[in-house]
């Protein structure tokens, strides 16, 4: 497969997100909508619900469809479903490096996931016969707020959405969604501050 600019360009991205940031505090998020598809004439499809909480085994899934991805569409576009590896509030505190990558991946976000926002790692399987394969990929979230609390009627956003490996190696896109995203606190934190 031949590497056009753009693809490069998300690919340089993808490796320099991967320099440390603030730590993953535990949280909840759940959502999904559409938002611009990258560069076509449709819009891209996805749902969301990822766990961090109490010390047990990060869960959650993922999927994603965008029919009319540029570079994708004449072979039927970027689609998968997803699990979720790493996931996290992006804290305010920075996180040190420990030098063991896969504890570093779990304990921060990527500089580009700003405090406040929610960032999800995941491993996906390619859902789309002519692009067939798995790979992992990257999104950083923001809640946006419900109702008159939330700033021109936007519920959330995806400020970050890559994918750095596998069939879809390069797509980057993101952008706010017609949707909702909801970030929270873990059940038992909520009962730890009602308790205090």
């Amino acid at each position: 497969m031949k590497l056009t600019p753009f693809k490069k360009s998300a690919i340089l991205l993808s490796g320099a997100l991967a320099l440390a940031g603030c730590e993953r505090i535990d949280g909840t998020v759940t959502g999904g909508g559409t938002m611009h598809s990258l560069g076509g004439k449709g819009k891209a499809v996805f749902t969301i619900n990822a766990q961090r909480c109490d010390e047990k085994p990060v869960k959650g899934q993922m999927t994603f469809r965008d029919s009319t991805a540029i570079d994708w569409e004449e072979q039927g576009g970027v689609e998968f479903k997803a699990n979720v590896t790493h996931a996290g509030l992006c804290g305010e505190d920075l996180s040190d490096p420990t030098g063991d990558v896969d504890a570093d991946r779990h304990m921060q976000c990527i500089q580009a996931c700003e405090p406040g926002m929610y960032q999800v790692d995941f491993d996906y399987d390619s859902s789309n016969p002519l692009m067939p394969g798995q790979g992992t990929g990257i999104a950083c979230m923001t809640d946006m707020g419900e109702g008159v609390n939330s700033p021109w009627g936007m519920h959330g956003m995806v400020n970050l959405f890559v994918l750095d490996s596998g069939p879809y190696q390069g797509y980057a896109s993101g952008g706010v969604i017609s949707g909702n995203i909801q970030t929270k606190e873990c059940p038992s934190t909520k009962n730890d501050d009602d308790n205090a």
